[in-house]
């Protein structure tokens, strides 16, 4: 972050949040990324931002990463300035990103406040510094990861989160884990939950959907925790399903883990189909088209396929543990992600509960990114 810029930062409510954008420059917009785009969308109404990174052209190519914005420059995001927001986050991110770069001045910076939504470096950077704490997985289920995730990763929310002045995490069980993971003191915890990734404002497709009976959505990146086989396993061969079902996985392939032995076997009649990534307005769809919807992981900082899920209406089968349990309430039925029949019992009890009300309103008072762009703006005083 090196650059000679011009600008003066005094202590009033227009000066500049410094947000660190790393989790942006990924071709494929997932979970961190999303969650960091809808984050800054609500920010930016509330104060200006100057978007940075630390991420190098050699690594950044190596990663197979946007170079848009690499370590010595900087974005500024100003109110009224911005693209105005788009239902695809991944469209309006590019949108972001495509605006002019300028060198970063280092020397301004340290007197403005600064967010880390990733990774951090060991120095101090900004006047007051706060981070985003997604979840602990690197840490807690080590085998889910590459040795590489847990080794920078890992370290980052364990070691480096304990700079900064505050940290924001996104559930109670993300904070939790903070306090006994992390050297922060537990007050410089804050727990901040977000808002849905996914149609935010209005619905990406605007259009009436019929819903189909014979339809379950996975909305997931193919990965260890996610609990993919048992999840097929069961399909395939549970009783609690009729013939005919079928399981629609959206999400991008990732790590330890292979599509096609998932795939490997045929059952009951049912069909399991993987249609990778999807723009906004397509799941937008999905989610309404749905039957419900299953998120069978054995870990989560927050959980966004379940509050996307309720906010289209759309019922969960979900399992029970880390942060999923926070979405305790009407449209949501708990299993044990590693036991068949207790799924098998959860999805009785959804299907004889139908039809069902799902209240979008009171989601939205729990769950908003305006909520918690106004924690994040606060604790930069």
């Amino acid at each position: 972050m090196r650059s000679e810029l011009a600008i003066t930062c005094s202590p009033v409510s227009g000066m500049p949040l410094y947000v660190e954008a790393s989790s942006l420059l990924s071709r494929r917009l997932t979970g961190i990324g999303r969650f960091v785009a809808r984050l800054m969308e609500a920010l930016i109404r509330l104060r200006p931002l100057r978007l940075v990174t630390t991420e190098q052209p050699e690594s950044a190519r190596n990663s197979k990463l946007s170079t848009a914005l690499l370590c010595g420059q900087e974005i500024a995001l100003n109110p009224g300035e911005i693209p105005s927001a788009d239902e695809d986050v991944a469209s309006w991110t590019r949108k972001v990103l495509g605006l002019p770069r300028r060198k970063h001045d280092p020397g301004v910076s340290r007197g403005c406040p600064g967010l880390y939504t990733m990774l951090r470096p060991a120095q101090r950077h900004f006047r007051r510094e706060l981070c985003l704490l997604y979840d602990f997985t690197p840490s807690v289920l080590p085998w889910s990861h590459t040795r590489d995730t847990r080794n920078s990763y890992g370290i980052f929310f364990t070691h480096t989160a304990a700079l900064c002045d505050k940290a924001v995490a996104i559930s109670q069980s993300t904070q939790a884990d903070a306090r006994w993971l992390c050297a922060l003191p537990p007050e410089d915890v804050i727990v901040g939950y977000p808002g849905p990734s996914l149609c935010v404002h209005a619905h990406a497709h605007q259009e009436a959907v019929a819903r189909r009976d014979n339809v379950l959505l996975v909305v997931s990146t193919l990965e260890p925790r996610k609990n993919g086989k048992f999840l097929i396993d069961w399909f395939l061969e549970t009783k609690a399903l009729s013939p005919g079902m079928e399981l629609w996985w959206v999400g991008p392939p990732g790590w330890l883990c292979d599509r096609f032995k998932l795939m490997r076997r045929r059952g009951n009649g049912r069909e399991i189909r993987f249609l990778g990534m999807i723009s906004d307005r397509r799941l937008c769809t999905a989610y309404r088209q749905a039957t419900f919807t299953i998120y069978p992981s054995l870990y989560e900082g927050f959980g966004f396929p379940v509050l996307d899920s309720l906010w289209h209406g759309t019922p969960v089968l979900s399992g029970y543990n880390s942060s999923l349990a926070e979405f305790a309430g009407p449209g949501v039925f708990f299993f044990d992600a590693c036991d068949p029949a207790s799924l098998d019992a959860a999805c009785a009890e959804l299907q004889a509960a139908q039809p069902l009300a799902i209240d979008r309103e009171a989601l939205r008072q729990q769950f908003s990114w305006d909520a918690l762009a106004r924690q994040v703006h606060e604790l930069c005083a």
